[in-house]
């Protein structure tokens, strides 16, 4: 399952994977801010790999979308 969310005009993308067959999942995300007015490549794009490991891919996800919840509102 890949999990996209909206939050605070950007757009997250919950991209977890597995590095082995049958192997636990790497949380990781991608987001990109949405709805930039400016003119030019004036929108922060971002993807991160988290150095967690969990038993399922909804697991990774949810956790990779709370880490870049999380990076948004730090930042």
């Amino acid at each position: 399952m890949k999990s996209t969310v909206s939050y605070k005009n950007y757009l997250i993308r919950a991209e977890s994977f597995q590095r082995e067959k049958n192997g636990e999942w790497i949380p990781q995300y991608n987001f990109t801010r949405q709805n930039i007015a400016s003119k030019g490549n004036d929108f922060p794009a971002q993807q991160y790999q988290l150095n967690e490991a969990l038993p399922t891919e909804d697991a990774a996800d949810d956790f990779a979308l709370r880490k870049a919840m999380e990076w948004i509102d730090k930042n």
